[in-house]
Parts: structure tokens; sequence; C-alpha cells
């Protein structure tokens, strides 16, 4: 109990710090008082838990399949997004456990960001080797996505800010991302 009760005090602490200073740059108060959350790497999965989910699975490592997933109307019509690749099952990490494969950004929509590399994803070596695995053995790949701006001011900053949280989780980053991330921030208050 009286860690919850820190814990909402270091919130309101945050909240009311972001208040003061943004009113001191001249926002209104009317918009200020929208704040109504904060998102940090404690609160990640929670929050992943809002991004929608495509109707489609990967359940075999086929063009085919790929195809499918990446060609379905809202793969379509999903821009601006960040958007994470999510195993059935829970796989073991450095620290702890997660479902989520892979973190990423794209302006254009997802289907033209993935549907051309389809028959890569499924045919070249190393990602036949590693998603016949993760299908294998940690079932079906769903993909989630999410309007970006909520993560950052950016898209490369929103993708950022999303791995930094699983890292900070996990103490390394997913198995499909290469590359890392600069951004560090803590806490996103919204």
């Amino acid at each position: 109990m009286a860690s919850k009760h820190k814990e909402n005090r270091s919130e309101s602490k945050l909240k009311a710090i972001f208040f003061n200073h943004n009113r001191r740059q001249g926002f209104s108060t009317a918009s200020l008082c929208k704040i109504n959350m904060i998102l940090n790497y404690q609160n990640f999965y929670e929050e992943i838990e809002t991004f929608e989910t495509f109707p489609e699975k990967i359940t075999e490592v086929t063009t085919e399949c790929f195809k499918r997933v990446f060609g379905c109307e809202m793969a379509r019509t999903s821009k601006n997004i960040v958007y994470i690749w999510r195993a059935e099952k829970r796989i073991k990490r450095l620290k702890g456990e997660s479902d989520i494969i892979y973190i990423g950004q794209t302006k254009q929509s997802f289907r033209d960001r993935h549907y051309k590399y389809a028959n890569i994803h499924a045919n070249s070596k190393a990602n036949k080797l590693k998603f016949q695995y993760i299908i294998t053995n940690f079932k079906s790949i769903s993909i989630t996505v999410a309007n970006f701006i909520k993560y950052g001011e950016t898209l490369q900053k929103a993708e950022g800010q999303l791995l930094w949280w699983y890292f900070q989780n996990h103490c390394e980053f997913p198995p499909k991302n290469y590359t890392q991330t600069k951004i560090r921030n803590n806490t996103i208050i919204i």
C-alpha cells in the first residue's frame, strides 16, 4: 500500500512539473488539464494492449501467409504508425519474458512497407530459420499497430521510445530488432 501511495505522489509530482513548465511556455490551462496518463516502462505492456491487431496472423513460414497478413485491409490503411510483431507465447529474455518479436515504424502504409518483402521473410535462410523456430515454439505471430504521435514527435523517436521501454524491462532489444536506439526518456506524459 505504501509503494502505491508513493507511486501516486510521484505521478502527481511529475504532472505538476509538466503542468507548471508548459503553463510558463504559454499553453492554456484547459489544454494542459487533458493530461491523464504517464507512460513509462512500468506500464509499457499495459499500453501496447491498446494497439490495434491485424485480423490475420502469421501461422506458417510461406510467402502466401506473409502476403495474406501484410496485404490485409488494415495493413493497407495503417500509416504513420509504430508496430509490434508479437508471438502467441512469451519468449525468455535476458530479464523476464516477452511476446514481442519486433518493434518498428513506418510513414507509408504497413502494406507498402512490408508486402514486397514477404518472399524474403519466408525464404531467405536466416529469416526462414528464425520465423520457423518462432512459429514452432511460440505459435502464431500477430501484428499490432498504433499512431506514433503518442510516443514521440517523429516516427523514429516514437519507435526509439518503445524500444527503450522494452530494453528497460528486459536489458536487451527484441529478437528481430537489429537496430538500437539513442532515446533514453524514462517517462512521457500525455
